[in-house]
């Protein structure tokens, strides 16, 4: 792992197992990694007081999570009381794997992300007027349209995720946070303008005609997952 002050570059840990996915892509499950990484290492009883649930279930799901690498035993225990920590600091998937059935996987884990992610930010918008002043200037949203080689959007991605891993050390280990620092979402997302076969600049039936980046006023939002399938433990 590394430090924000030197050592080796953090880097997201590659998940390409399908089962591995899959196991993700579970509500309950991502509500625990949250709270493990908002808070650090919990043990069931912990986290069920958390996210609820019977502490038995809440045990299975984190066993479940640390068969596939999501977390580790943080210290000595047993049973229910054994406390348990984030395994990786970041994962990537790829949903243009080779293996179908690992890109369809990764594809369902991604839009149950995604709608968590986009179901907060509505849920930050409807609170908006609640938050300190100074978080609600450090939260905005911008849409832009960028003419880019496929190349050049690679490395614009790459560069993101370099300036985003510089944070991630925080998320296992809390004496690296800032005092006054709080959980940010960072939601990035990019994808070609206009519809396969399109000529540049020309207007597609659903969607407008490209125009200069238009910044949006920030505002905040509130998460309704999206029931995935049950995933296999």
């Amino acid at each position: 792992m590394s430090t924000e002050d030197g050592g080796d570059k953090a880097a997201p840990r590659k998940v390409s197992d399908a089962k591995a996915l899959r196991a993700l892509a579970h509500p309950t499950r991502i509500d625990l990694l949250e709270a493990i990484g908002l808070r650090g290492a919990l043990t069931a009883t912990e986290a069920a007081e958390i996210v609820g649930g019977s502490v038995p279930n809440i045990a299975y799901h984190l066993r479940t999570l640390a068969k596939h690498g999501y977390l580790v035993e943080a210290e000595h225990g047993s049973g229910r009381e054994r406390p348990w920590r984030i395994g990786s600091i970041a994962i990537s998937t790829d949903e243009q794997d080779p293996d179908p059935v690992a890109a369809h996987a990764a594809e369902g884990l991604g839009e149950v992300m995604l709608e968590r992610a986009l179901s907060r930010f509505r849920r930050f918008q409807t609170l908006r007027d609640q938050y300190p002043d100074d978080q609600r200037a450090a939260s905005g949203r911008s849409q832009a349209v960028l003419f880019a080689t496929p190349a050049e959007m690679e490395q614009v991605q790459d560069e993101i995720v370099a300036i985003l891993m510089r944070f991630a050390p925080r998320i296992p280990d809390p004496g690296l946070r800032p005092e006054g620092a709080v959980p940010f979402e960072l939601l990035t997302v990019s994808y070609p303008f206009e519809t396969p076969g399109a000529s540049a600049g020309a207007a597609t039936p659903d969607a407008p005609t490209p125009d200069a980046p238009t910044p949006h006023a920030p505002t905040p939002d509130a998460p309704t997952p999206a029931a995935p399938a049950e995933p296999e433990g």
